[in-house]
Order: C-alpha cells, then structure tokens, then sequence
C-alpha cells in the first residue's frame, strides 16, 4: 500500500524562520513516519533560500508568491495548488494554515484533496487588517466551516469559537494545541557559542531585561510593554538596572514601527534586537528576567507555549485563551497601568515556584510527540 501523501501549504515554508506557523510544520516533519507518509513542503521562494530539495523526508517545492501584504499567503497557496495538479503530485490530503486561504478550499476539493485547515485565531481582528481585508477574513472562517474536511483548532476557545458562530458539528473541528521547544533544541543551542557573549552583541546582562518576542503589530501590542516598564520605572528605582528586549519585526508594518520608536523615546534601556531565530532566541528566553506576552487577539500563542516549556516567569494579558494555555502558571493583566503595577512590584516568593508549574505544564499538555501523534491519527482517519 502507498503512502498518503500530504502537501504543507500557506506558510512560508521550512526550514523555519518566521512565525509559529513555520515552526510548527518543522516539527512536524520531524515527527510524522516517514513509512507511512510522503510530504510535500511549497515555500515561498523570495522569504526562503533553501537550497536542497528534501528537508526531513519532505519534498520542497520553491514557488514564487505576490510580495504584497493582502495577497502574499493566498497567491502562494494558489500557485502551490496549481503546481500540485500540473505536475501530477497526486495528493491526497493538504494541510493548509491560515484561514485567509479558506476561499480556495473548493479548489482543493476539485482537485480530490482532503482539506485539513489550521484556522489559527480570529484572524479578523487583527488591528493590521483594513476593513474590507477584514471583512475578508470573517468571509474565510464562513467558507472554512462550509468546505474544510477538518477544522483544526489550537485552544479549546478557538474550538467552541466555530461550534457556536458557524454551527460546525464537533466531530469536524479538532483541537490540537502547539508545541514548546523541545531539550534537545536547547542542547543545540548551547553549542552555538557562550550565552554571555551572545547577550552582549545586544547590551544585555543575564536575568536583568524583560523579553517581548513576536511580530511587530499592533495586536500584539509591544508598546504596552515599554511604556509599562517606563512609568514602573518613575515608582520602583530598582528597575533603572532593568532593560526591555523587544525581539521581532513585520514586513508590512513600518507606520507600527516608527510609532514604538517614539513610544521608547530616549529611552536607552529599551532595545530593540530585530528578527531572532532557533538558538540566539532560545538564548535570549532563557536568560530573561521575565517573558511578557501582550498579545490580545485569541488562539494558542506559540511563543507562551515555548517560553512556559523554556521555564520562564511569565506575565500575560488576560483573555480566555491565553488562560486556558497558561492556567495558573504566571500572573495576568488587562491594562497598561495593571502592567506597570506588576513591574513595579513583582512577587519575589512566587516566582521559581511559577517558573517550575509552567515547565511542568507545558511538558505534560504541549509536547511535539503528541502533536504529531495526533496529527498522523487524524490524517489516517480522513482517508479512511
């Protein structure tokens, strides 16, 4: 019997070096048997050099895309698709992440393809979305629960978001969380090099900085961090040894940009390092004070599963879904000035104990071998 073969579309591809969605499909490639699945991986040749054909068992196809922020994902997942059909792939089921590419689900139909989407969060509400690419996205989540074979959700709120608004049956909306990293990907990263040296490139001391990780929006509000830190500051004159580490960027996002700039103002204490990857980010979490995650929209957010899997202390705003990763795990806010409180004022007793539940937590509730456990059982299921 042939293997099921499974396209990888809508990211920018692997090896790994954007977001939570790249990430996840390289640990899944390292996971999925080789003996019972055949995969193909379309990136996105202007954002990926990479130069081999076959990354982890997996075929890479480079394929052009439309550098333009409202079409960039979708054109690329449209040129993968009619790549896959022209060349004779003969897939079996595509793994598409990212619900702006719902619109093409009956395509992928056309073509005979299972549809597994990975819907992410409510997309929509993303504060970089004019109104009609909005408007858009809400359209997207409708054409996922009418067309996709399988929603897949990664929190248990993102579940019951398409139950409830889309009156998608349970049976066709999966969760399957995201995964922290891993001990051997902390392994790797002491090889590259001495943690000390790594922090000073950036002007940073072990244990003396707040860490921002994620993509330079306005949703995930990075600005509410600095200025925090800097009305903490003005109470608690502790905090003048501090420093804030703002680790990220956007393409797209340059009016954002200028704005936390001027939000940091003279600020020498806040720095901002750019784009940072496998083991200088592992450096830069495990060296933190403090991971600050301030990201409203909902969803699992990949980088609190990897900073509680890192052990770190972790502040975070309070919506559901960031509850229902973290639990009782760190302490939460809803408000700049709540920010600044805890900053000013952090509990020195509770913190190692904090940092040793959110370790155990994601051990036991975010692990790769279980992700890829379930993903493997899931996309045997849907071919019968």
């Amino acid at each position: 019997m042939r293997k099921i073969r499974v396209g990888f579309f809508g990211t920018r591809g692997v090896p790994a070096s954007y977001s939570g969605f790249e990430t996840f499909y390289d640990k899944l490639l390292k996971k999925l048997p080789s003996d019972q699945f055949e995969v193909y991986v379309f990136n996105r040749m202007n954002y990926i050099q990479y130069p081999f054909n076959y990354y982890r068992n997996a075929r890479i196809i480079n394929l052009p895309t439309i550098p333009q922020k409202h079409l960039d994902t979708i054109s690329h997942t449209f040129f993968s698709l009619i790549y896959s059909f022209s060349k004779g792939l003969e897939l079996d089921i595509a793994l598409i992440c990212n619900v702006g590419n719902s619109s093409l689900l009956p395509l992928f139909r056309l073509l005979g393809m299972k549809t597994v989407l990975n819907v992410d969060g409510q997309d929509w509400r993303r504060e970089k979305w004019e109104k009609f690419a909005s408007l858009y996205l809400r359209l997207s989540e409708k054409m996922a629960s009418l067309f996709a074979d399988v929603i897949v959700a990664d929190s248990l709120d993102v579940k019951r978001y398409y139950m409830q608004n889309y009156k998608v049956e349970e049976s066709r909306v999966v969760y399957i969380p995201y995964g922290g990293i891993t001990e051997d990907d902390i392994i790797i990263s002491d090889i590259f090099g001495d943690d000390r040296n790594f922090l000073k490139k950036f002007g940073l001391r072990k244990n003396k900085y707040f860490l921002f990780v994620g993509r330079l929006v306005p949703e995930n509000s990075p600005h509410t961090l600095i200025s925090a830190f800097r009305k903490a500051k003005s109470v608690n004159q502790k905090l003048e040894d501090f420093q804030v580490a703002i680790v990220g960027d956007a393409p797209y996002s340059e009016k954002y940009k200028k704005f936390l700039k001027e939000v940091a103002g003279q600020d020498n204490s806040v720095i901002f390092t750019g784009y940072v990857f496998s083991s200088g980010y592992i450096k830069l979490s495990m060296n933190a004070f403090c991971f600050v995650l301030c990201a409203q929209v909902g969803g699992t957010h990949p980088v609190l599963v990897e900073q509680m899997s890192l052990g770190n202390f972790i502040l975070s705003y309070d919506n559901p879904s960031n509850r229902e990763v973290l639990g009782d795990c760190g302490i939460f806010f809803r408000t700049e000035d709540e920010l600044a409180g805890i900053l000013a004022h952090l509990p020195g007793n509770e913190i190692e104990n904090m940092k040793k539940k959110a370790k155990q937590r994601a051990q036991e509730f975010y692990s790769w071998d279980k992700i890829s456990k379930d993903y493997a059982e899931l996309f045997i299921k849907i071919m019968g």
